[in-house]
């Protein structure tokens, strides 16, 4: 059992000196962002509009905290993730083999993130979290008819 307890930390080690200094990068672009803009995805931050993704954190939040309704109604593309995650994480770390197909699940996500954000977009924006217009956005910054713009082609 140590044996095998020690061959998944070494594959886990392994992964963190490879891809750790990326990890980092990330955790602080999420704080300086959020301290900044006050949201996440470069998206929003730039064109005040939703992105496939928004909803993802705080879908992941509401799921690892077992409030699966609330995790559905932020981006119900979580589970699919989630799922992928274990298949991923079993295989790479207990089982030590090479993960197959990870490269197709990753495009069939995207193709589903892309057709969930039609759908909501079509359904909730711009009235329900988090298919919502974020109003202090760049373009709004430097561009004072931006929002103008949108309101007079309907966007809005």
């Amino acid at each position: 059992m140590r044996k095998y307890v020690k061959e998944v930390a070494e594959r886990l080690w392994m992964d963190i000196r490879e891809y750790g200094i990326a990890v980092v990068l990330f955790l602080l672009y999420m704080i300086v962002v959020n301290l900044i803009f006050h949201a996440f995805c470069p998206v929003v931050i730039i064109t005040g509009f939703p992105c496939p993704g928004c909803g993802l954190t705080r879908a992941l939040g509401y799921l690892i905290t077992g409030r699966w309704q609330q995790a559905w109604e932020m981006n119900p593309v979580i589970f699919l993730i989630a799922v992928i995650a274990v298949y991923f994480v079993v295989n790479r770390y207990f089982l030590g083999r090479k993960v197959k197909g990870i490269q197709s699940l990753l495009i069939l996500t995207a193709v589903v993130l892309c057709i969930v954000f039609c759908v909501r977009m079509y359904l909730y924006f711009p009235n329900r979290i988090p298919c919502v217009y974020f109003e202090d956005n760049m373009q709004a910054r430097f561009f004072p008819f931006y929002q103008q713009v949108l309101h007079e082609w309907g966007i809005l």
